[in-house]
């Protein structure tokens, strides 16, 4: 199918929440996702979760991104007014075209495109939108724009190689996805307990289910996703979009798909899940059981002592263990996003205008194929479980020091109690209980002059509100980037989204 020749008044709810967590940026607004106009272009499916006038309504792809925002960088081919007050741009990237539609309701990008000079790089974000005639049987694709910007062509190609890591990422999750028996409802709760983000976990049952989505058009995905690397590389010319549908077997050289990166994201059995969960229950009551039982036993018998003791013992061991899992599961879960901030700080995000369009690759961004940053994630799951194994030992030390604390204290005499010092309180925020990425949107709308924000003044803010570590504000920007919530204009300059 093909992108837009919807209205702009197909209406459109608001941010509302969906009670599906985790897929909201800083303000309560939904992230606005990267995706490439080829896939995009072949959705047809939109839904809403709930029946209330401002709940969300998304977009599922064929591959499974539920997208409510999306934020695309291409070059603004043209410009037509559809009528007195409408204005329709096309907004091409590597794969395809993006169209958007400004009216009476959204008048600041309606004044973009009215004074736009094509072609120019521009930076869109906004709601995305299906869109069928009454007269056709087709579904159209646009957005609605929430904001446009002119940006330059170091801009475009970042945005391609973060939108290529990105759909690589999500089809690794889908192609497990697809290799499951569970479909509907049971493949989305296996999906979140396996460590899918919620708008994954939701997207793609709907898009198996919607598109029923072959490994062929996946590998036609993929290499479209390689191909849009290879040309920022210089490597190419062009990106080979797919020519199937999403549901179509396609030739006998599609059916196999090729390397994706590594993900930690699993198709857990649910079931043995609930089974674990009953089993600690009976467990832990069998345990409340047996210390109740050692409380009757007389005070005289020394065999109370000892069974508490092993008790108590016995709980630690327990607490020791879930410390560990949490650890392990922590460690991977940041392995994936270190790996996505070395990329980000590698190939950033930046966005001159486009009267003169550079051709791809000319930013000079050393761009890797597949088969590196799949090498690449793989090295890093093994430094990731080394750290995991330090924090573990780190936490056996601190338990040791509590328990020595405890002993000694346990030697003073109860009849001569020391005052205690009550500690002096303070304005200062704990930077532990501080949320950086949002605190980090908030000072660039701050300091933003309308070109943007200086990013060196935007973590001297920060540093200076909250007595954060200047690395840790960066590694915040960093997020913000990857997660949609911030784009930078410029060198050095960073806009909210």
């Amino acid at each position: 199918m093909s992108a837009g020749e919807g209205s702009s008044g197909d209406g459109g709810s608001g941010d509302g929440g969906s009670g599906d967590g985790g897929s909201f940026g800083g303000g309560g607004r939904e992230i606005a996702h990267r995706l490439f106009a080829a896939e995009f272009d072949d959705a047809t499916l939109s839904y809403s979760e709930s029946d209330e006038e401002r709940a969300p309504n998304y977009v599922v792809t064929p591959t499974g991104a539920r997208v409510n925002r999306l934020f695309a960088v291409g070059v603004l081919t043209e410009v037509e007014a559809v009528n007195e007050e409408t204005s329709r741009g096309r907004i091409v990237d590597p794969t395809g075209a993006f169209v958007t539609y400004a009216g009476q309701y959204q008048p600041d990008e309606a004044a973009f495109l009215e004074r736009a000079d094509p072609p120019a790089f521009v930076a869109l974000t906004g709601k995305a939108r299906t869109f069928e005639p009454e007269d056709s049987d087709r579904v159209f694709t646009s957005v609605r724009p929430e904001s446009l910007n002119a940006v330059d062509a170091r801009t475009r190609d970042r945005w391609v190689v973060s939108t290529a890591e990105a759909t690589l990422d999500r089809l690794a999750v889908f192609v497990r996805a697809l290799e499951s028996q569970h479909r509907g409802d049971r493949l989305r709760e296996a999906l979140a307990a396996g460590g899918a983000s919620p708008a994954l976990a939701a997207g793609i049952p709907k898009a198996l289910e919607t598109y029923d989505t072959s490994p062929a058009y996946v590998e036609a995905i993929r290499r479209t996703a390689v191909e849009a690397l290879e040309l920022v590389a210089g490597d190419r010319e062009e990106v080979t979009r797919p020519s199937l549908a999403p549901g179509e077997p396609g030739d006998v050289g599609l059916t196999e798909i090729g390397p994706l990166p590594e993900t930690d994201v699993t198709i857990a059995d649910v079931d043995d899940g609930t089974a674990v969960t009953q089993e600690s229950e009976l467990d832990e009551t069998q345990a409340a059981a047996d210390v109740s039982a050692a409380e009757t036993e007389p005070i005289e018998d020394t065999e109370v002592g000892g069974s508490s003791d092993d008790d108590i013992a016995g709980g630690e061991d327990l607490e020791d263990e879930d410390v560990d899992e949490d650890l392990d599961d922590g460690g991977m879960y940041e392995l994936d996003e270190e790996e996505r901030k070395e990329v980000e700080d590698e190939y950033g995000a930046e966005f001159t205008t486009g009267s003169e369009i550079d051709d791809p690759g000319e930013a000079d961004i050393d761009v890797p194929d597949a088969d590196e940053l799949a090498a690449e994630l793989e090295a890093g799951a093994g430094d990731e479980a080394g750290a995991g194994d330090e924090a573990g030992d780190a936490e056996t030390v601190d338990e040791a020091i509590d328990s020595g604390d405890t002993d000694e204290t346990a030697d003073i005499d109860a009849s001569e109690p020391e005052a205690v010092e009550e500690p002096e309180a303070t304005d200062e925020p704990e930077s532990a209980d501080v949320d950086l990425e949002s605190a980090t949107i908030e000072a660039i709308e701050a300091i933003d002059d309308g070109d943007g924000a200086d990013r060196e003044a935007v973590v001297a803010r920060v540093v200076d509100e909250y007595g954060v570590d200047p690395g840790a504000v960066e590694d915040a920007i960093q997020d913000a980037l990857m997660g949609g919530l911030c784009y930078e204009p410029g060198d050095d300059r960073l806009k909210a989204i």
